[in-house]
């Protein structure tokens, strides 16, 4: 069975942006500048550029059925991504996020919704297990329960029928228990602080070892600026940052992420799918709002071109429409 379509298991939220000359001290008080809200979330706004390259895309969450949720979910509809999977709660509060800009960087701060568990339905459930790729994260994904199956059955169940894994780990913000998950993922991705505090104290080497030898297929490590890092038990791929004009990293990472799962279903050469992801990540961080990397595969290749980037044959794939 061919399996056509990839669901993101987690978050959209309503980013309330400010932006601060600096980052204040303990007690200090600061005036900022209020700036346009943006619809975000870590896992909507992977969605959406993954999205935006012409994939089939599911949304999953639990959210209530406010007037807020309905200005998300017509902001997702709209992107091309299929809400229908949405569950809701008329007890949670608005899903927001609050964005400060400071100089090149953002600090985001993330109210807690006080989801425990997710119940998804029989056509979830079904879903789920006929996916080509589950994108979530460990906060996300263990949330989930079907009937008596807890959130690691679920997963275990649907890879052993086919269906893989990415999870966004991005800063490691793990509990304990949580390594189980991580060992059912084929694909994690962090950025270079997660991936720090991850380490607890071992070297780099020895934790990408660990995951490796897990049985995780792809780990790659974002570094801003400085470009990423991605493992295999075969090799180590090392790509270069790519200067630009940042105007806004938020939402680079998720760009960056599936941006590498995309380009994983047009090449098997992981050379080719990590110099697509860091430049679509580049171009992002240039526009404005957490989606500013949803865009077609042309214009992530355009800019390869306009940044001197070697752009080959190999990358023709990309450019065939589906």
């Amino acid at each position: 069975m061919k399996r056509e379509y990839s669901i993101f298991v987690g978050d959209v939220a309503l980013d309330e942006y400010y932006k601060a000359p600096y980052w204040p001290n303990i007690s200090e008080k600061l005036i900022v500048e209020t700036l346009k809200p943006n619809i975000g979330g870590m896992i909507a706004n992977a969605a959406s550029v993954y999205a935006g390259y012409g994939e089939s895309t599911f949304f999953v969450s639990l959210l209530n059925s406010g007037k807020v949720t309905r200005k998300l979910l017509k902001n997702l509809d709209e992107g091309g991504i299929d809400t229908r999977y949405i569950l809701y709660d008329d007890n949670l509060p608005d899903s927001k996020t609050i964005v400060f800009l400071t100089e090149n960087d953002h600090t985001i701060f993330i109210p807690n919704l006080g989801i425990n568990y997710i119940d998804i339905t029989p056509e979830v459930f079904e879903a789920i297990k006929g996916a080509k790729l589950i994108y979530t994260t460990i906060m996300e994904i263990k949330r989930l329960r079907y009937n008596q199956l807890e959130a690691i059955d679920i997963i275990k169940e649907a890879r052993s029928l086919g269906t893989r894994f990415v999870c966004d780990l991005d800063v490691a913000h793990l509990e304990p228990g949580d390594e189980k998950y991580i060992k059912e993922m084929d694909i994690v991705f962090f950025n270079q602080m997660g991936f720090r505090v991850y380490q607890k104290g071992t070297s780099y080497e020895k934790a990408i070892l660990k995951l490796l030898e897990y049985g995780i297929e792809i780990v790659a490590v974002t570094m801003g600026a400085n470009g990423a890092n991605i493992h295999t038990r075969e090799k180590k791929i090392h790509v270069p940052g790519i200067p630009v004009e940042v105007v806004d990293v938020t939402g680079a990472g998720d760009t960056f992420c599936s941006s590498f799962i995309y380009a994983m279903s047009k090449s098997s050469n992981l050379y080719t799918v990590s110099n697509f992801a860091n430049a679509a990540a580049s171009r992002a961080v240039t526009r404005m709002g957490p989606r500013g990397g949803v865009t077609k595969s042309k214009s992530v290749i355009d800019f390869m071109k306009e940044k001197g980037l070697e752009v080959g044959e190999e990358y023709q794939s990309f450019l065939e429409s589906r």
